[in-house]
């Protein structure tokens, strides 16, 4: 389980990027699960939500939208959080 701090600098992250998205034109919803870490869940109009996670990675935090089952990191499945265009790459991501 993550830490109380750990779950609060998630959160920050996951609203920043919330908030960058919604500036895209795109609906978003923050799940706060009282035993695990926050999710961004984007709508889409086809099927389930996008789902988005952040990470803390060694050399910082990532935004990652690959399965949680996955253990392999692939190009085009996360992104750096503070990357500043990582809203439009997570938005080319969705509406692929």
């Amino acid at each position: 389980m993550a830490t109380r701090a750990r779950r609060q600098e998630q959160f920050i992250h996951l609203v920043r990027l919330s908030w960058d998205l919604a500036t895209l034109g795109m609906a978003t919803s923050l799940v706060l699960p009282p035993d695990g870490p926050p999710v961004l869940d984007i709508m889409r109009t086809t099927g389930r939500p996008f789902r988005v996670q952040v990470i803390r990675r060694s050399h910082g935090w990532v935004f990652s939208w690959r399965p949680s089952w996955s253990r392999f990191w692939r190009q085009g499945e996360w992104v750096w959080a503070l990357d500043e265009h990582a809203a439009a790459k997570i938005k080319a991501a969705v509406t692929v």
